[in-house]
């Protein structure tokens, strides 16, 4: 499976998704005050997002939304 990530973090209200390149659906999002905490305390960094995303940051973002759902962040 492949995927793209669709991130704005320069806007009023920044967002970051990851979505099913095949499919086109979202698979994480995250979005206004949720994204910036996560900016905040460094679980996101936006100079990751400078290059051609790696598998290895669409596993982090993964992880990271796995762990926020279950409470843990």
């Amino acid at each position: 499976m492949t995927y793209v990530i669709d991130a704005w973090f320069e806007r009023s209200n920044p967002y970051l998704r990851v979505i099913h390149r095949s499919t086109g659906i979202p698979i994480v999002h995250w979005q206004g005050s949720s994204l910036m905490r996560k900016l905040e305390n460094g679980s996101i960094c936006v100079e990751d997002f400078a290059e051609s995303p790696s598998q290895e940051l669409v596993k982090e973002l993964f992880l990271l939304d796995c762990l926020e759902q279950k409470g843990e962040v």
